[in-house]
């Protein structure tokens, strides 16, 4: 068992290796801040592997043992009213697009379009607050799902032996970081791996921040000043 990764990032992927050995072709888990126009901390979060046509993604989840809990640092997950805990449907991006920057779970899929992720029994309906926390639930494939495959770009996002598995967001948090339990084959062979990640905004991204709240402030200084109403006396006799 590979006993843990932390992938340290600011604006850009670096992993750093904390302890243990791969499993199988299975090489660790990286994040990376994805750049948007609404000033949210975007973190995708993906599993690596390093050999084609051997490995396979099966699962993220928690146990008792080893439970999966995310933490938004100083604020909350983002959810749009228009998402879900799964990747977001293509059309309604068109119409909405900070949806694509939602919170959501998945397994090699970033759009809904073709998706057969499993979420289990137990699993929150919608991921707010500040913390998720799981010791007996998660998302999951079927064995040999070609979703699952980390080298196969048709089906599963990115497929260049990063696999997508989750995506978390904030509006107003400092830091997302988190520990959960990744699942899947190797060469036919079953792997588990517990792994970490922290992931805190790019000078770019903070630069995106200040001026989301620096536009935001111009909107309520540029608003009209209200309008009193004047008072007229009527002319004194004489």
């Amino acid at each position: 068992m590979k006993v843990k990764t932390m992938a340290l990032a600011a604006g850009v992927c670096t992993p750093l290796i904390l302890s243990g050995s791969a499993s199988g072709g299975f090489v660790g888990i990286t994040t990376t801040s994805k750049p948007n126009d609404f000033g949210l901390l975007v973190v995708n979060v993906y599993a690596v592997f390093d050999r084609p046509g051997e490995d396979s993604m099966i699962s993220v989840a928690g146990t008792p043992m080893n439970p999966l809990h995310i933490v938004v640092e100083n604020g909350t997950f983002y959810n749009s009213a228009f998402g879900n805990d799964r990747a977001p449907d293509p059309a309604l991006i068109d119409v909405y697009p900070s949806l694509a920057f939602d919170t959501f779970v998945s397994i090699g899929k970033k759009v809904s379009t073709g998706d057969t992720l499993i979420i289990t029994p137990g699993f929150p309906v919608g991921i707010t607050g500040s913390s998720l926390w799981m010791d007996m639930a998660g998302w999951a494939l079927f064995p040999n799902s070609p979703q699952g495959n980390p080298f196969d770009p048709a089906n599963s996002f990115p497929g260049n032996g990063q696999i997508l598995i989750a995506q978390f967001s904030t509006a107003d948090g400092t830091a997302i970081h988190g520990t959960l339990r990744i699942r899947g084959m190797s060469n036919g062979i079953e792997f588990v791996s517990i792994e970490s990640f922290f992931q805190v905004p790019g000078p770019g991204a903070y630069a995106l921040f200040g001026l989301a709240g620096l536009l935001r402030v111009r909107r309520r200084r540029r608003q009209p000043p209200k309008v009193q109403p004047r008072h007229t006396s009527s002319p004194r006799s004489p």
